[in-house]
């Protein structure tokens, strides 16, 4: 069955169903991806992208059009860079567990970028995801401030644990207890801490970020 958004659905710039203009082959993979995913998976733009391959920070659909990429989770150091590739290859070929054994890679790891941090951070915590490594800064806030309630602005997403999705306002109604929204500031005005506004009548939770 597939779900189809509703008038709930908040989501800006997402793919709905008998909209935008698919091309006769990404019908197909669209449909495949309704029968196959949970309904949480959205698919960007009105017309969605398929790239096929990516080099630096361009990616490349079947027909050789290039979209600069400022948005991906490799934007950092681009698509298929060759170090990154050679690197991955060689650890993927050699071994690949986790930190709850010993091994020396990520300890050099955690050196080099000890290296560059200033002396009050001491320590690395790794993570896996953007969800998870949200996650666990929630909880960091927390723990330093005392804090639960979260500010975000309308239409966020932070992630989909039970944490950070109750951050994501783009993705519905917020699990409770929620966050306390603001709105998305229209450039180049901005949002100042003085014009945040006070703590919601509903939620009086102490806000740890």
């Amino acid at each position: 069955m597939t779900a189809e958004p509703t008038s709930a659905d908040t989501t800006l710039n997402t793919y709905r169903p008998g909209q935008g203009a698919l091309t006769p082959g990404d019908e197909a993979p669209v449909a495949r991806r309704a029968r196959l995913l949970g309904p949480a998976y959205r698919l960007f733009y009105e017309t969605p992208v398929h790239p096929v391959r990516g080099e630096g920070v361009w990616l490349y659909d079947a027909q050789g059009r290039a979209y600069l990429d400022t948005y991906n989770n490799v934007a950092s150091v681009g698509h298929c860079h060759p170090r990154v590739v050679a690197a991955m290859a060689d650890q993927a070929g050699r071994l690949a567990t986790h930190t709850r054994y010993l091994h020396e890679a990520v300890l050099d790891y955690a050196e080099h970028l000890l290296g560059h941090f200033p002396p009050a951070l001491g320590h690395v915590m790794f993570t896996c995801t953007g969800s998870e490594a949200n996650d666990l800064g929630y909880r960091i806030a927390c723990a330093a401030t005392g804090g639960t309630g979260v500010i975000v602005t309308e239409n966020a997403y932070h992630g989909v644990t039970l944490a950070t999705a109750s951050m994501s306002m783009s993705l519905g109604p917020a699990v409770a207890p929620g966050p306390r929204s603001i709105p998305s500031p229209p450039p180049p005005r901005r949002i100042t801490p003085r014009a945040w506004p006070r703590a919601s009548p509903r939620r009086s939770a102490r806000p740890a970020a």
